[in-house]
Order: structure tokens, then C-alpha cells, then sequence
């Protein structure tokens, strides 16, 4: 089981279909558990690489070549990217390449075009990662497909990628002109995952666009809660040229403060297991950390505790390494909280904590730990 307790299985599906999970331990304790299979499925479909090259964009399939050992044609690629140096890959911005391919494929690479990432220097283009799936899309040969996968859930600017939102990705057709019929978009929630980051057991599932509407890159595990895999079919009439027309105000949230009790540098004095359940027999501290420095704003503490046994808790938010409470609130059994703080001025050295006031044979696991901007990033 993983930290949500639900049974972990080898496989995931898509569209009915049994796809097994990358377990190559290579960046997967993120959504690369999935890409991968999603990406190999749709090259196989493709018999990509069997007659021609296909078009890689982003260097990612080199670091899972056991993946491609089953299917020597899908050697047979052209890699490009900006900034990666390795044999084989071709260094070119995106929006300079112009040769046209029947398959491409774009792995979690274009939610960082324009963004403060990987090499580039440049900040605060927002609807880059648009503009480059719409580039992609003049890549394909007539009836060519491409598929990309970007992060998605909660429109969030994170400084080094954007998370895409339904509201976002419906700017591809209505402000950058790639028909609406030409995109065919599957979404994925990431529901669990064993606690420890050397290629985990995790738990996805195909869903709805409306049900990642609040999911937030790092919440409540590490990297992407929810991704979009976009399939795009180059259709014969030409899409409309792209509009600087606003069609509407987006909000843009910023990365999350806090965003899982296993992620960030806690002091957790027993540790805790694969379960990320944390051993609480006596009185002191379960965890406390990890010392931030907050500016003066709203804040959203959304937390889920878990109990296996029964004890007295205080769990609390505090400033000035805890002689300053900010928030408090006693836990006596499981249950979820949600709160809004207000810092009337900026704190620093500022924690959350849980203290267990009795002994008692205890565990206690916690799911959900979030504290976050309530508000969204001033434009």
C-alpha cells in the first residue's frame, strides 16, 4: 500500500487499455511512471520509426532505452533540444526547426519552454508552452500525430514550468488556432505512491478534465498530481493564425509553500515507512520543519492526519524556531483540517509542527499537507 492505503498494482489503464508502469529508477517518483508507457504506446500504434524517423522533442527517451529494447525501430528518432548535451541529440530551439514528420512525440518538455528552466534565462513568458504546442502542430505532415504530456490540474506558474489548466489548454484552439477536432486529450490523477523515491509503487487513473480542476503540482506528492497526454492529428485544412486577442483573464497560482510532510527537509525524529506511516509512542515531537521565511498574505493550511492507535496531539504553525504560535489546533483522532491564516507580517524561521502530549501506542500517517498562497500571483 502507499500513503493513501490503497493497493498498488504493476499496471494502469488508458482507454480500457492495461499499460504497465516505467519502474526504470530514473526521475520515477513522478509522472514519467506513466509518460513513458503512454508514449511507447502511442509510437508502437504508430509503428514509429519502422520506415522513417519520428521527431523527439526533449531529451527524455534516452534516459529509459531498456524501454526500447523491445522495439528496435524505435531507435530509429531524431532528438532535439535547446539546451541538453548528449550523443545523438540535435541542439536547436524548437521554433527554429522546420522539418515537417508524420510522429512526434514531446514528453513533460513544453510546459518549460519559456520559462527559468534547463538552461534558459528567460522568465515570464507564460503562454510559451502554447505557442509551442501550436508549433508542433505545423511540425506534422499532413494526417501526422504528435503526442505531448504536460503537467495539468490547478493553473500554476512555478517559476520553471507552467501547469496547465483547462482554461489554459483552451487557448490552443481559441487564441493559437489549432482545431478544436484536430486534439484528442487524456487526463490521469496520480491517487498514490509508496513513500520512498527509488522508482516506487504509484497509483494513477484515467479521469475527467473537471476532477484535476484544484490538483497542484507538488500536492500531495512530489512533481505532477495530474497530467494531460495530448493527441494531435495534423488535419488537411490549415489552422488559424495565432490572435494576441485576450479572450479572457487567467489566474495563475504560485508554487505551493508546503506540500507533502515527505518532500520537504521535516525533522522527522523516528522516521517512517513505505506506508509514510510515522511511529508516535511517547510524548514529543512526531515532526516539525522546515523553517521558512513567509511574506505577509493569506494562507491555505489543508492537512489530513491519519491514526493507527490513539493519542493527544497539537499540531500547529508557528514563527521565530516555535516561540511564536501562529495557528493551532488539537487532534485527538483522524480527520481532516482546513484553514485560512492571515500573516499580518512577514515571519520567519516559520514551522509545522506536531506534538504528542501523552504515551500511547501510536502511528500516524498524513496524506494531505498543504500550505499554500490562497490567492493567486498578481499580474
Amino acid at each position: 500500500m502507499g500513503i493513501a492505503g490503497m493497493e498498488l498494482f504493476n499496471y494502469f489503464l488508458h482507454d480500457r487499455k492495461a499499460l504497465p508502469y516505467n519502474r526504470i529508477p530514473y526521475n520515477n517518483c513522478s509522472e514519467r511512471a506513466i509518460e513513458l508507457p503512454l508514449a511507447i504506446d502511442f509510437l508502437e500504434e504508430r509503428n514509429a520509426g519502422q520506415q522513417v524517423s519520428f521527431l523527439e522533442i526533449g531529451n527524455v527517451l534516452n534516459y529509459y532505452k531498456p524501454l526500447l529494447a523491445a522495439n528496435s525501430s524505435l531507435l530509429n528518432r531524431i532528438v532535439i533540444d535547446k539546451f541538453e548535451q548528449a550523443a545523438g541529440v540535435v541542439n536547436v530551439d524548437l521554433f527554429d526547426y522546420s522539418a515537417k514528420h508524420s510522429t512526434i512525440v514531446c514528453i513533460s518538455t513544453i510546459e518549460h519552454v519559456g520559462q527559468h528552466a534547463y538552461g534558459e534565462q528567460k522568465r515570464g513568458d507564460r503562454e510559451a508552452p502554447l505557442r509551442a504546442l501550436r508549433h508542433i502542430y505545423d511540425l506534422l505532415e499532413e494526417g501526422g500525430e504528435a503526442l505531448v504530456t504536460v503537467p495539468f490540474g490547478k493553473l500554476m506558474d512555478l517559476g520553471w514550468l507552467i501547469q496547465f489548466s483547462g482554461d489554459y489548454l483552451d487557448l490552443a484552439a481559441c487564441r493559437y488556432g489549432i482545431p478544436e477536432d484536430a486534439m484528442k486529450v487524456s487526463y490521469f490523477r496520480k491517487l498514490d505512491m509508496e513513500m520512498h523515491f527509488d522508482a516506487p509503487k504509484q497509483a494513477w487513473v484515467q479521469c475527467e478534465r473537471e476532477e484535476l480542476a484544484e490538483t497542484r503540482f507538488d500536492n500531495p506528492f512530489v512533481f505532477a498530481n495530474g497530467i494531460a497526454a495530448i493527441r494531435m492529428k495534423k488535419l488537411r485544412r490549415a489552422g488559424r493564425p495565432e490572435s494576441t486577442k485576450s479572450d479572457a483573464r487567467l489566474d495563475y497560482y504560485p508554487p505551493v509553500t508546503v506540500g507533502s510532510l515527505y518532500t520537504l527537509p521535516f525533522i522527522r525524529p523516528n522516521g517512517y515507512n513505505v506506508e509514510g506511516k510515522l511511529t508516535a509512542h511517547s510524548s514529543g515531537y512526531v515532526f516539525y520543519g522546515p523553517y521558512l521565511t513567509l511574506p505577509a498574505r493569506t494562507y491555505l493550511l489543508e492537512a489530513e492526519l491519519v491514526m493507527d492507535g490513539h493519542g493527544r496531539f497539537t499540531f500547529e504553525l508557528t514563527a521565530d524556531s516555535g516561540h511564536k504560535v501562529l495557528w493551532s489546533r488539537p487532534v485527538v483522532q483522524s480527520g481532516s483540517i482546513q484553514d485560512r491564516i492571515t500573516l499580518a507580517s512577514p515571519e520567519k524561521e516559520v514551522e509545522l509542527r506536531l506534538y504528542k502530549h501523552n504515551d500511547s501506542v501510536c502511528q500516524i500517517r498524513a496524506p494531505k499537507l498543504l500550505l499554500t498562497a490562497a490567492e493567486p500571483l498578481a499580474i
